[in-house]
């Protein structure tokens, strides 16, 4: 009798909610989906545990993992609400098109989405910010439009987002600066526009800042650079100026790679190049500033410089060429207005 019951059992709602997804995909090139779920395989526990990209804790799932498959699918996630201790949703790298459903805050459980690589084409629902159990969200390489709501404020556990290469505009909200345990942002190769919001340098996790790509305008915001804990900054390929003849009033000690390069900056670098002593990247090349090169004394970090295509003048530094001082790999100083000898470089 133990048996039969156990046979005669309704399928959860777990595996209602899998099986309705499984319709949706209408081309899977591997199998890997379309010939490993079906409803006569499930674990005594009640878990598709032998499903291909199902894990399970318990009787419940506890995640969906579909990276890289090929899956083509008008996909339907509303459904996975009813997966209520599932904990991670990865469908990276496929040909999932569809929208994030309104009701994405209801994932009580969630804490890792990545629907990265995909052609996604909606916008982003004003509910995600009801997500509070999310730590990584990545929604890269997709088409998703509109701004950034501000409710995106309230995904206080969140430690990374990547958002690049998308179509999204609008001005970055200031209820980013609230997402007090960022570890990685990323937002490059959209649309958005207007002054980066302060507060990213009261972030004190945040290590990874990378905006590159977009069309931000303003002045470059010194204190940003004097007080972040970030150690990779990208703000490349946007419209910031300065307004002084001094390009930054200085360099937190944690900034290891800056590029700030193809903006519209202006000044000179002579007056205190000490203050990027601690950089081993810095680029920047694109840009209209002028002046004679520092004398680069005591850099001794420094991997990669990038001053291209600005208006310096003047003879090179003789520490720039020693080799004794600096470990560069890179250095390239093209299209500048600069004079004087080139002495023949130590192989060593």
């Amino acid at each position: 009798m133990f048996f039969l019951s156990a046979m005669g059992q309704l399928p959860s709602q777990d595996i209602m909610a899998l099986l309705e997804f499984k319709k949706g995909i209408k081309h899977d090139p591997t199998g890997f989906v379309l010939n490993s779920w079906n409803d006569e395989s499930i674990d005594f526990n009640g878990c598709p545990s032998s499903w291909n990209g199902i894990v399970c804790n318990g009787g419940n799932v506890a995640g969906v993992v579909l990276d890289n498959l090929g899956l083509t699918a008008d996909a339907d996630f509303s459904l996975f609400s009813n997966l209520t201790k599932l904990v991670k949703l990865s469908m990276s790298n496929n040909s999932l098109s569809g929208v994030l459903p309104n009701d994405l805050g209801s994932f009580k459980s969630l804490q890792f989405l990545d629907l990265s690589d995909n052609l996604f084409s909606s916008s982003l629902p004003k509910e995600i910010g009801r997500s509070v159990s999310l730590r990584n969200l990545s929604l890269s390489g997709n088409n998703f439009s509109g701004e950034i709501p501000e409710s995106m404020g309230g995904l206080i556990s969140l430690q990374s987002l990547d958002m690049s290469s998308n179509s999204l505009s609008g001005p970055l909200p200031k209820s980013l600066t609230r997402l007090n345990d960022l570890l990685y942002l990323n937002l490059s190769s959209n649309g958005f526009t207007g002054k980066m919001p302060r507060g990213f340098e009261l972030i004190s996790s945040l290590e990874v800042l990378d905006l590159h790509g977009n069309s931000i305008d303003g002045n470059l915001d010194g204190e940003f650079f004097l007080l972040t804990n970030a150690s990779y900054v990208d703000i490349s390929g946007n419209r910031l100026v300065t307004t002084s003849g001094k390009l930054l009033p200085g360099v937190s000690e944690s900034i290891k790679h800056l590029n700030l390069s193809h903006n519209q900056l202006e000044g000179s670098l002579t007056s205190g190049f000490q203050l990027f002593q601690n950089l081993k990247v810095l680029d920047l090349s694109y840009n209209m500033l002028s002046g004679e090169l520092p004398g680069f004394n005591y850099v001794y970090d420094l991997e990669v410089l990038k001053l291209s295509n600005n208006r310096f003048s003047g003879s090179l530094p003789n520490n720039l060429l020693k080799g004794d001082s600096l470990l560069l790999t890179t250095l390239d100083l093209s299209g500048n207005n600069l004079s004087g000898m080139l002495l023949a470089l130590s192989s060593t």
